[in-house]
């Protein structure tokens, strides 16, 4: 049985979620906001009634909810917290489970908090998701962990519970993660990369291509800085931009591109940038100047006017010789004289070939879904 994130693109890797009863593993730079990430998760299991169990070791109750609220996630009373910090803190707490003393020697500490989490686990009835919000502050004990960590998956059976364990990696030695890692049934590592110009966080799961993404005020969502949107003369562009974007703004004269369009997308998951190019000729040091830290491109051309495809095939071969990323998109496809997209693959010589109409909104959106497809497959980012 598999168990959905909520997380674009996980579930898609993962065939459908995380297996059911499992233990997992988010390995993170310090860099990475984790909390948002596991949020999003447990927002999604909390609609569809599993309870949620979230030790707390860094953050308090009220800041979890609060985050969650600001971004719109699912909350209701099967959100069960296990708070371990109030007491540290010298503050009241109202979470069901805690800690009930101040404890100030790590190994009593440890100890207090693995009961903590198997009685917890034990107690509460009916299928759930539980995360351990910070593994890192009882790497003092990491030859411990991996027993521990067993010792977990036998309540996991037992309970009817899949566990996620947060651990920031502050620079520990490899051997001490290796030993850590080994024990879990899946380990997903997010990190931050420099790219083009763009601080980028990704998620990576073993061997498949990693995954960037952006925190946004709706939670997680798949994130390419840049992308450009480049054909012929008069061949959709702006349209293209425009009905893919939420915010756009065109700089244009009597109904043409003269400078350049720019579109800001952020929907089913993803966020992006796009850039239109003028087509005429004259205008190729744009292309040029854009196509620098560009991450993919999508090519448009007019289904309907063949006598335009020299200047596509011009374009596409400064596309291919930077190696970027591509799908030609053949518009007009609503029209009777448009040559169908077989055709048009045929004609351009390109690999992925979309037929549509960017003026109603036909595949404009496949076409960008499958050039993010395109990019990972590209493996860039790490």
């Amino acid at each position: 049985m598999k168990i959905e994130t909520g997380i674009p693109k996980m579930d898609e890797l993962l065939e459908g979620g995380v297996e059911a009863k499992s233990c997992v593993l988010i390995l993170a730079d310090p860099l990475v906001d984790v909390s948002t990430f596991v949020q999003q998760i447990i927002s999604t299991r909390l609609k569809e009634e599993d309870k949620c169990i979230y030790l707390l070791t860094n953050k308090l109750p009220e800041d979890v909810t609060k985050n969650m609220y600001q971004h719109g996630f699912h909350l209701n009373e099967n959100l069960i917290f296990i708070d371990c910090l109030s007491y540290t803190l010298q503050k009241d707490t109202k979470a069901k489970y805690r800690l009930e003393k101040l404890i100030t020697d790590g190994r009593e500490t440890w100890d207090a908090v693995k009961k903590l989490w198997e009685d917890v686990l034990r107690n509460e009835e009916g299928f759930k998701i539980a995360v351990w919000d910070c593994l890192q502050t009882f790497m003092g004990f990491v030859d411990e962990i991996p027993e521990f960590i067993r010792k977990c998956k036998e309540i996991n059976e037992e309970t009817r519970t899949t566990s996620i364990f947060i651990l920031t990696n502050w620079g520990y030695k490899e051997d001490e993660l290796e030993k850590v890692k080994k024990e879990f049934d899946l380990v997903i590592e997010m990190a931050t990369i420099t790219k083009k110009l763009f601080y980028i966080n990704y998620y990576k799961i073993d061997d498949l291509p990693a995954v960037p993404f952006t925190i946004t005020m709706t939670g997680i969502a798949l994130y390419i800085p840049k992308i450009l949107v480049t054909g012929p003369f008069n061949a959709g562009k702006s349209t293209l931009v425009k009905q893919l974007s939420e915010k756009s703004v065109s700089i244009d004269r009597l109904g043409t591109t003269v400078a350049l369009d720019h579109g800001y997308v952020e929907k089913k998951g993803l966020v992006c940038n796009l850039f239109g190019t003028p087509g005429q000729e004259r205008f190729d040091w744009i292309i040029d100047v854009l196509s620098r830290d560009t991450w993919g491109v999508i090519l448009i051309v007019d289904s309907t006017r063949p006598e335009t495809f020299p200047r596509a095939l011009q374009m596409l071969e400064k596309v291919k010789k930077e190696r970027i990323p591509f799908v030609v998109f053949a518009n007009k496809q609503d029209l009777e004289n448009a040559l169908p997209p077989e055709e048009v693959k045929k004609r351009l010589g390109a690999p992925i070939v979309i037929g549509g109409s960017a003026l109603h909104g036909i595949n404009t959106e496949k076409a960008l879904l499958t050039l993010f497809d395109e990019i990972l497959k590209r493996r860039v980012f790490g």
